[in-house]
């Protein structure tokens, strides 16, 4: 398993600067960095989701030096990089559930799973929520084993913190529930096996899961409670997230949407993605797990849960591909069970052997795909989980404005307007957040001149004849067909022009290395 939580960490942690920052990570950075520099939140039941990433991000902006300022992307990326590292540690609470080989099968391709890795090092909740899911079953499977209050107590803690993590918390809620009654009805049904799951409960444990995770939901949405309205907005938002379920977006998807990106994907003249092997796989451990009498009940709870969860996020037309990872865990599980499966059913050394290395070869290929997303192609379109992505030219926008601010005398306290219709700036905010003097407009205002000027390319027409000064103009991409203009007053562009001259010129006059 240490082999493994090191595979899990040398995908995740390094080079974590490297692809831009996403929309919704900066947005998230930003809430982050202002409750770490102020103690201030609230919850928003109409955006943002909980408030658990908030919170845990805490120690790591501290140690960045407890500004947003000195933050950077690491600081934040660290959150669910250690998240989804913890996804295969939690595997050894299920151990005697799904068997030990397929245990270690399930903690490899968790690892490995471009998906996975992908989103463990994106910042936004989604990390979270699978872990925290994954906690709440298996310490739930630990106290069905156990029946110690313990165990019980932290189901309840995992519960909550799924609740202040993400709104799509209610889907796991429900088909955990629902996968338990179908689990006891199969088992009785298809191999006469009571489980008895009504005479494991017990009263007293059932009232301290709630209390432990009512105070844990009731501080966090309520910011240790400051905002006593907090913990009534977190039931509120489901009005509003049932409202965007039927609305219509570019984020509406087909169902066979999230089904299509895990069996291929191949944008020409891009590589070829899949993760076919874990969902082939999968199907054979739900069979196992569902046809064995020997399979444990936890392997059928796990065929039930990861079903409905799937069938649910496909039905709701509204679909994000990080979505899809709250059943791709339950498929990596389940993949887990069945390449053991294969394993044990081959009747010989050899024929097992040739299956191990066939099954090696395939979670070579994967580890392959993880690189390629996360190194290679991390903010390219052709990577079927780069979705409404900025372009890395946004990077070379913000070290232009990084390199004007030198050359203008008030350096970081540069004025610099940013305007673009429905406030589609973003990730700018989070990358011009070292300057003090930065304004943000959705609309046109009514003076648009500063030393530095972004703007939509949309709005050239309408903000050349409101410019009383002369600009230079460049463009940069935001996101794909997305288009920034960087207006610099040609004062500040001769000044910027002769430092570069100045620069290269120095350079040229350094001594060869011999």
């Amino acid at each position: 398993l240490l082999l493994i939580v090191g595979g899990a960490l040398a995908f995740r942690l390094p080079r974590l600067a490297e692809r831009p920052m996403h929309c919704d990570e900066a947005v998230q950075a930003i809430k982050a960095g202002i409750l770490a520099e102020t103690g201030d939140y609230r919850y928003n039941p109409q955006e943002y989701h909980g408030p658990s990433l908030y919170y845990l991000s805490l120690p790591s902006v501290w140690l960045a030096g407890g500004k947003l300022a000195t933050a950077t992307e690491a600081s934040f990326r660290i959150v669910p990089v250690l998240f989804g590292v913890g996804l295969v540690l939690l595997v050894l609470l299920v151990g005697d559930g799904l068997g030990r080989p397929a245990a270690a099968c399930a903690a490899a391709l968790t690892a490995i799973s471009p998906a996975m890795v992908f989103y463990s090092r994106y910042y936004i909740q989604e990390m979270l929520l699978v872990f925290f899911t994954f906690a709440a079953i298996a310490t739930g499977w630990r106290y069905a084993r156990t029946e110690r209050l313990a165990w019980a107590l932290l189901t309840g803690a995992a519960l909550a913190l799924m609740h202040a993590t993400k709104e799509t918390c209610i889907i796991a809620f429900g088909s955990i529930l629902a996968a338990v009654f179908l689990t006891e009805l199969w088992k009785e049904w298809r191999h006469g096996v009571k489980l008895g799951v009504r005479q494991i409960v017990n009263v007293r444990h059932v009232i301290a899961v709630a209390a432990a995770g009512g105070i844990i939901s009731i501080l966090l949405f309520s910011s240790f409670l400051a905002e006593p309205f907090g913990p009534l907005d977190s039931i509120r938002a489901y009005v509003h997230y049932l409202n965007r379920v039927g609305e219509q977006s570019r984020h509406v998807h087909p169902w066979p949407y999230y089904l299509k990106m895990l069996l291929y994907t191949k944008h020409a003249p891009g590589p070829w993605w899949s993760e076919g092997l874990i969902v082939a796989l999968a199907l054979a451990g739900m069979a196992a797990a569902m046809l064995r009498k020997e399979a444990s009940s936890l392997a059928s709870f796990l065929a039930f849960y990861t079903l409905l969860v799937a069938i649910t996020y496909s039905i709701i037309p509204y679909k994000t591909p990080w979505c899809m990872l709250s059943f791709l865990h339950g498929l990596i599980l389940l993949a887990g069970i069945g390449a053991a499966e294969i394993v044990r059913i081959l009747p010989n050394i050899p024929a097992k052997t040739v299956a191990c290395v066939l099954l090696l070869a395939g979670g070579c290929n994967l580890a392959g795909q993880a690189y390629r997303a996360n190194f290679v192609f991390h903010s390219d379109n052709r990577n079927p989980y780069v979705y409404a992505h900025p372009v890395t030219d946004v990077l070379n926008l913000v070290e232009r404005v990084e390199a004007l601010a030198r050359i203008h005398p008030d350096g970081h306290d540069m004025l610099i307007k940013v305007i673009a219709p429905d406030s589609d700036y973003w990730p700018l905010p989070w990358y011009l957040r070292r300057f003090t003097r930065v304004g943000y407009w959705a609309e046109l205002p009514k003076e648009p001149d500063a030393p530095v000027v972004i703007a939509a390319a949309s709005l050239h027409e309408a903000l050349q004849p409101n410019l009383r000064d002369k600009y230079q103009v460049n463009y940069y991409g935001l996101r794909p067909h997305v288009l920034l203009l960087l207006y610099v007053r040609v004062d500040l562009w001769d000044a910027f022009l002769r430092a570069t001259q100045v620069a290269q010129a120095r350079r040229r006059a350094l001594p060869r290395a011999q």
